[in-house]
């Protein structure tokens, strides 16, 4: 069972509250994790009188398909999805490549909400099938502020690392090397707001500037002060009208242009297409309906032929 301890205190009247999460107790890396599995399964069949109706997620594609259609290249993924109740959800990932190894289920994993001590717990905990081991986050908000542990029971630590968020700053805390990362973004202006991140361990900061020009153009510009050129890449997005978006992304190290096309579709679909005159062009189909077919073709500049093609959507049973 996966308990998390949450404690409010106040030490003193005059000042704000803070909020204590212990580390959970999870199994030891040895341990085998057949009863977690089990339990799932169980606590399934108790709820087996609700509404248990699955969702499956199904993506199928094809490497390199100017080669022609071979068994090795298909690609397939499934993942299904169940509402136990409000509260849990639980599910699979299926990998077709897997099956060739003799599992084809990749994974098994948990989705947990809950209220306690005044805040919204969330566990998503997932169980890899090949090497046993248990990972995830668990998430515990109040008032503004936002705790994530995130587990690994193939690590020593078990708790890997822990963020603390709260408007526009976020800590980070890596248990093993002790290490502290920082995330801080302001509002310079009503047009522009600025993002600096700052890592111990790397020993490097970063700075994202992103401005309005007017209402159709937006600018991005990412600063890394430790690099050539201070690492600058600027990307312009540029409303031509209702339907199209351009976006042009200019690397300053590399001096290397790629441009991004989007295009409404009819029935909520959006088309991109991203051009890398050096590396690849990508054609993507998406939908905001999960029901919807949505598809990708990536291929090598100037070698259409070895394209990949991707398609998937979601069946609700």
């Amino acid at each position: 069972t996966l308990r998390v301890d949450t404690r409010v205190s106040q030490p003193n009247p005059s000042t704000s509250y803070y909020y204590l999460l212990p580390t959970p107790p999870l199994p030891p890396p040895t341990m085998k994790f057949s009863k977690i599995v089990l339990a799932l399964a169980l606590l399934a069949g108790a709820n087996a009188a609700k509404d248990f109706r699955p969702t499956a997620s199904v993506s199928v594609g094809h490497r390199n398909i100017g080669s022609g259609l071979s068994a090795d290249g298909i690609q397939g993924e499934v993942q299904l999805e169940s509402e136990v109740s409000d509260e849990l959800k639980v599910g699979l990932n299926y990998d077709h490549e897997q099956a060739s190894g003799g599992n084809p289920i990749k994974s098994v994993f948990a989705r947990l909400s809950q209220k306690m001590a005044g805040g919204d717990v969330d566990a998503d905990l997932e169980m890899n099938m090949g090497d046993n081991q248990l990972a995830g986050d668990v998430t515990y908000n109040r008032n503004g502020n936002q705790v994530v542990a995130h587990v690994n029971s193939g690590n020593s630590n078990v708790v890997e690392r822990v963020e603390l968020s709260r408007d526009g700053f976020k800590g980070t805390f890596h248990t093993g090397s002790q290490n502290v990362d920082l995330q801080a973004q302001v509002d310079l202006d009503s047009d522009t707001n600025m993002l600096v991140k700052m890592s111990q361990a790397d020993n490097a900061a970063s700075v994202e500037i992103n401005h309005n020009l007017d209402a159709d153009t937006d600018v991005q510009v990412n600063l890394n002060p430790s690099a050539d050129n201070m690492g600058a890449n600027v990307e312009v997005t540029r409303r031509l009208d209702a339907d199209n978006t351009v976006k042009p992304r200019f690397d300053m190290n590399s001096k290397k242009l790629t441009c991004a096309w989007v295009r409404k579709l009819d029935a909520g679909r959006t088309a991109t297409v991203n051009v890398d005159p050096d590396n690849s062009f990508d054609l993507e189909v998406e939908s905001n309906n999960k029901a919807d077919w949505s598809g990708k073709i990536s291929a090598p500049w100037g070698n259409p032929g070895d394209a990949d093609i991707k398609v998937s959507r979601q069946f609700s049973f």
